[in-house]
């Protein structure tokens, strides 16, 4: 008999984006009690001020978020195309996955 893998994970970019999301989720984040509104942009259009406050404002409900490392950690693992991840805009946090890219890190060793 032949079993399939669940095809969920293939879905959503494998398990590594699935495990960083349960962990973040674990950790209560700030984002869970606030406006969701906050850290999305709207759909339409939104003018340049309207969205620089909003997206000042969920930045600084990250700032105090008991799971800003492990946002950060999943959205650079999943490129947002928009709002606003552990206090940086998808923006941002795409500029920051093109800069760790150019950078020879050392390899974590366990």
């Amino acid at each position: 008999m032949t079993t399939t893998a669940d095809p969920f994970p293939a879905l959503f970019g494998g398990s590594q984006p699935l495990n960083l999301l349960a962990d973040l989720l674990k950790q209560d984040p700030a984002c869970q009690l606030e406006d969701a509104d906050l850290f999305t942009s709207p759909e339409g259009e939104e003018p340049d001020q309207a969205r620089q406050d909003r997206e000042a404002l969920a930045k600084a409900i990250c700032a105090r978020c008991p799971a800003r490392a492990a946002c950060l950690d999943y959205a650079l693992t999943i490129r947002p195309r928009d709002g606003v991840w552990a206090g940086y805009t998808a923006d941002e946090i795409n500029a920051l996955t093109r800069i760790f890219a150019r950078i020879d890190l050392p390899k974590e060793v366990a």
